[in-house]
């Protein structure tokens, strides 16, 4: 390594460590015991991130099928629904933290997505604005873990760059090209109740059915994964050594690694992005088919018009990620070009007449679609550049504050008398797309600035480097600042 501070840092180091440094993560061995994690780990995370977009589409798909009119919905009330959830959602943020560091991350996930399964189904019960925000609210609250459990789990099963297409997988839109289609099928139900009723109750019973599931097939590490025998147990250990976190629960919270979070002007670069991009999630996930709507087309049209979007979300998102599994440190320019053209989206929408252009209107709704890449890369990265385990369960916690921020104030701009064009919602937007080009750009600078810093002190850090310290980093649980080995990606 050839400094000082380097070469002391590794006589702590034991021999034992050979055996990691020697570990070859493209072998055999390495890559059976990835793919039978992404044949378990991921459906099951997968599943629960859609069934909860899908579980808050649904809310926009009710409106569009009559929920304002049958629940006396009047002014900003629709509105309110959409913020009064992630009320919710922040009142249980700093719970969770203390929750998730005590229990089982898949048995607290399962009885999570179970409860609010339950709650999803109660809206169809709902008669007036204080039923459903009542209902909306404790669905905040239960949904509230599974974005911190779901970084969480992210580190604990993937190497870092493999995250990202993980993350990108898992962090999907198949619930918006799925909602539309879904919503559109349940439009033809025939029965006594009205047919958003329909869509609360058929998805509140499939996400309840699934929680079951997930709470006994959802294993909490790899050391305890059931579908890994003993060897392949340790295999995923190895590979897991170069993330440079440990990959077991610790259930003592360690106040220094909270305070070095909250000093480190990356969380504070992240928190600007995760409101801003919040914002943009409020308008398209609560009145994306509403302002599809003012086009003339039909209820049933209109939420399955509503499904390319988050078609062309899944294939940005999908193409993107996948390049950066392969070149290096492209997250963040991919997070500023993506944002940009959701820009460009929001731009269209804002200047054309959707009268005379509907088709070059709707173009620009699709193109809108790119606004998830950026949170897609975000959360890899806060995945991959954060260490010591309550530093990653702290800034896990504070994606979902801040998401929930953002969320809270999105729908507000979208003012009930200024339907169905929005101009101040999607002026918002437009300006919130701005700051997370911003953000992007700056995200990026910190990152290559700090790892030029510790290469011109402590070296520069090879592969080999990099595993060696590993172990120790995890068994002593030092964050990403303590360990002089410890790079960030960018």
């Amino acid at each position: 390594m050839g400094h000082a501070d380097m070469e002391s840092g590794s006589k702590t180091l034991s021999s034992d460590h050979d055996d990691a440094i020697q570990f070859d993560p493209k072998s055999p061995e390495s890559k059976a015991v990835r793919l039978r994690t992404d044949l378990v780990i991921m459906p099951l995370v997968t599943l629960t991130f859609t069934l909860a977009m899908l579980d808050k589409n649904g809310l926009a798909y009710a409106a569009v099928y009559g929920m304002k009119t049958d629940a006396h919905l009047h002014d900003q009330e629709y509105s309110w629904l959409g913020s009064i959830f992630y009320f919710g959602y922040l009142f249980m943020e700093f719970p969770n933290m203390w929750l998730i560091s005590r229990y089982p991350l898949g048995k607290y996930m399962g009885i999570c997505v179970f409860a609010w399964g339950g709650c999803v189904a109660c809206m169809a019960a709902c008669h007036n604005f204080g039923g459903l925000a009542a209902i909306r609210f404790l669905l905040g609250m239960f949904e509230a873990s599974i974005l911190p459990c779901l970084i969480l789990a992210n580190s604990r099963w993937y190497r870092r760059e493999e995250q990202p297409l993980r993350t990108a997988f898992w962090g999907n839109t198949f619930a918006g090209v799925f909602g539309g289609i879904l919503s559109y099928a349940i439009g033809h139900i025939d029965g006594p109740l009205s047919t958003w009723r329909y869509i609360f109750i058929i998805y509140g019973s499939v996400t309840a059915l699934f929680g079951i599931v997930l709470f006994y097939a959802l294993p909490d590490s790899p050391s305890k994964a059931w579908f890994l025998s003993p060897e392949q147990r340790k295999v995923a250990a190895l590979r897991l050594a170069s993330n440079q976190t440990p990959t077991e629960q610790n259930k003592n919270i360690k106040w220094k690694h909270i305070r070095e979070a909250v000093l480190d002007v990356r969380y504070w670069c992240l928190a600007i992005f995760l409101i801003a991009q919040s914002i943009t999630n409020a308008g398209v996930t609560n009145f994306n088919p509403l302002i599809i709507a003012q086009f003339g087309y039909s209820k049933s049209k209109t939420v399955l018009m509503a499904t390319p979007q988050a078609a062309v979300a899944m294939v940005a998102q999908a193409s993107m990620t996948a390049i950066t599994f392969f070149l290096p440190n492209l997250r963040c320019f991919f997070w500023v070009l993506a944002s940009a053209i959701a820009m460009a989206g929001a731009v269209m929408i804002k200047t054309i007449d959707p009268v005379s252009h509907p088709e070059a209107s709707l173009a620009g709704v699709y193109l809108m679609g790119f606004y998830n890449v950026p949170w897609v890369m975000v959360l890899s990265l806060q995945s991959s550049n954060v260490a010591g385990m309550t530093k990653k369960s702290f800034v896990s916690v504070s994606v979902g504050i801040f998401y929930a921020v953002g969320n809270i104030v999105g729908p507000q701009f979208f003012l009930d008398s200024q339907s169905p064009t929005y101009p101040l919602g999607i002026g918002a937007m437009m300006c919130a797309f701005a700051v997370m080009m911003a953000t992007g750009i700056a995200y990026s600078l910190l990152c290559v600035f700090e790892n030029k810093r510790r290469d011109r002190r402590y070296g520069v850090v090879s592969e080999a480097d990099a595993v060696e310290a590993s172990e120790a980093a995890a068994r002593d649980d030092l964050t990403d600042k303590e360990n002089t080995l410890f790079r960030y990606t960018y």
